[in-house]
């Protein structure tokens, strides 16, 4: 019979094998349980939090405060939270990129995708619908375009803004309600195609979230964009004057949060699985209506009656749709386009014509 151990060589070759295996198991016990086995019980909870733009005060002012103190109550212990925000596209591809969010609140599930494919977030991890909010038409005071629906922004002379496609999730969105409002109405995908051709000849300046579009509109730049009702209401709630219109036939658009699991450390997760709780929870979706966001389990009574909603999901080609109007069209055709100006040449000329 052939001995395992033919000579000390051998001995010695396994108990190397032995030792660097037990070493390489501490090192992982380390990485996980370090907060555990020698973070102080006093010291507390943290929490990272990445959200696209339009959810800053909500977060800021409503969400985050009141859950730490809904976690102080019911554990006795402190957590803090860091909240970061941006256009979704750009976190999305910052926390892909290594940067530390252990939730992400999106305003597309395509950027929760792009987690998954770069393993931050793991696959069977299921993002939670908490909110949503309708693609709206911004106008000037008292509307003097008489703008109503989308196909009113093809009219010659319009001046638009627009949410970038290519970074942010109020782009997609609103090229989304700009495509879906003429295919749901004639069923035709080139009809529809040539609305949004047509909105983007009178589009002259492209902002890079949701908020630096209106921001942009509040210094006086255009007649009108495609925002998010939400931000709208926030701004209007700021004291921006502008009209906010609602399309009878617009996208909602729909907001998810999700654990990127890859940063999370067994003893923060129950914190971080709180976190989404609260936010589906009672309290948490009173605050986001508050906010003039549509909470996933009630209406909102401080916002009008939706008329014709849809979703993506009725868009029967939307992907195809997509790819031929995010991808070949905005991206080759209107972003390197030279007839899209800086704010700075769009504001001179605005004061020259106000001036006439």
């Amino acid at each position: 019979m052939k001995r395992f151990f033919n000579d000390g060589k051998d001995r010695n070759q396994v108990g190397l094998f032995l030792l660097f295996l037990g070493l390489l198991v501490l090192g992982v016990l380390v990485e996980y349980y370090w907060f555990d086995l020698w973070h102080n019980p006093g010291e507390p909870y943290r929490l990272v939090v990445y959200a696209f733009s339009t959810q800053e005060e909500v977060l800021t002012q409503g969400i985050l405060p009141a859950f730490e103190k809904s976690w102080m109550a019911e554990r006795g212990e402190a957590v803090e939270i860091e909240a970061v925000f941006g256009p979704s596209g750009t976190l999305s591809l910052q926390i892909a990129s290594g940067s530390p969010a252990d939730v992400a609140i999106f305003s597309t599930q395509r950027h929760i995708d792009w987690l998954k494919y770069s393993k931050c977030v793991n696959k069977d991890t299921d993002q939670v619908l908490i909110a949503s909010s309708p693609m709206v038409i911004v106008t000037r005071t008292g509307n003097p375009d008489g703008l109503l629906e989308f196909p009113d922004l093809t009219r010659p002379g319009i001046r638009l803004l627009h949410g970038n496609p290519g970074s942010s999730g109020v782009g997609e969105w609103a090229m989304m309600a700009e495509y879906g409002s003429a295919y749901l109405e004639t069923r035709n995908q080139s009809l529809a195609e040539a609305q949004v051709k047509d909105i983007w000849q009178n589009v002259r300046l492209v902002g890079a979230s949701a908020r630096t579009t209106l921001d942009i509109f509040e210094l006086g730049a255009g007649d009108a964009l495609v925002t998010y009702e939400q931000d709208a209401y926030l701004a209007r709630q700021r004291g921006v004057p502008l009209e906010i219109l609602l399309p009878q036939r617009t996208i909602l658009a729909r907001y998810y949060a999700v654990v990127v699991d890859k940063h999370i450390a067994p003893r923060e997760r129950p914190v971080v699985e709180a976190f989404l709780a609260y936010l589906l929870s009672s309290e948490g979706q009173q605050i986001l209506g508050q906010y003039y966001l549509r909470p996933a389990v009630y209406e909102n009574e401080l916002l009008p009656e939706l008329i014709l909603p849809f979703t993506e999901e009725q868009l029967e080609n939307w992907p195809l749709a997509y790819t031929h109007l995010v991808e070949e069209y905005w991206k080759k055709q209107v972003e390197p386009a030279p007839e899209l100006e800086s704010l700075s040449s769009f504001l001179v000329i605005k004061e020259q014509n106000d001036s006439q």
